[in-house]
């Protein structure tokens, strides 16, 4: 599933990302690894999303969002 398609309080696992190689540095330089645990904290008026990961809040566009892959983290 797409992370733009999740609710706030979902808690997640990054599978993949699906983005140009300069906006996959950034991503990867922030922490948006395959692997790491994401939790919605909010959802945007314009489809953007705020992120928890780790001890950071990043917020990310809709199309952003929209090239994360995840899954439910079921191990919380």
């Amino acid at each position: 599933m797409r992370l733009r398609d999740c609710a706030p309080g979902d808690r997640l696992t990054l599978r993949r990302l699906r983005v140009r190689a300069g906006e996959r540095l950034r991503l990867l330089e922030l922490g948006f690894v395959p692997g790491a645990l994401l939790h919605v904290i909010a959802r945007g008026a314009t489809g953007g999303l705020l992120v928890g990961l780790g001890d950071a809040r990043v917020a990310l566009d809709g199309a952003t969002a929209g090239a994360l892959l995840v899954e439910p983290d079921v191990a919380r």
